[in-house]
């Protein structure tokens, strides 16, 4: 196995799974695979910018995110963001936004698809 998509789906406080997610996909590179991340769902607020998790006592999620560059691709689904009220600026500046085609696209392209 060469490419794999983390695909992420929950939020990234109060579940383990974002936050493992990253890790996936940090050790996948490190493997030198061709690895990217998928937020969808309530996986989107793992990509807004400016996130303080030091009050929830939670690690942050968002500096993690900037670990997978260059090398790897951060996708936040247009649907999802829409849905939860999240306008483009409020994304880091790392995240591509991806529509139903594209995300077609990305996954046909991936020999795996791991869903955390």
């Amino acid at each position: 196995m060469n490419s794999v998509l983390v695909i992420i789906d929950k939020a990234p406080y109060g579940w383990e799974d974002a936050f493992s997610g990253f890790f996936v996909e940090i050790a996948c590179l490190n493997r030198q695979m061709d690895a990217d991340i998928l937020l969808i769902e309530d996986g989107v607020y793992a990509a807004v910018d400016g996130q303080d998790s030091d009050n929830i006592k939670f690690p942050g999620v968002g500096e993690l995110t900037y670990l997978i560059f260059p090398e790897g691709n951060l996708y936040v689904y247009e649907d999802s963001i829409k849905k939860r009220g999240i306008n483009k600026e409020d994304l880091m500046e790392t995240i591509e936004i991806v529509n139903s085609k594209e995300l077609y696209e990305i996954t046909r392209a991936k020999e795996a698809v791991i869903k955390i």
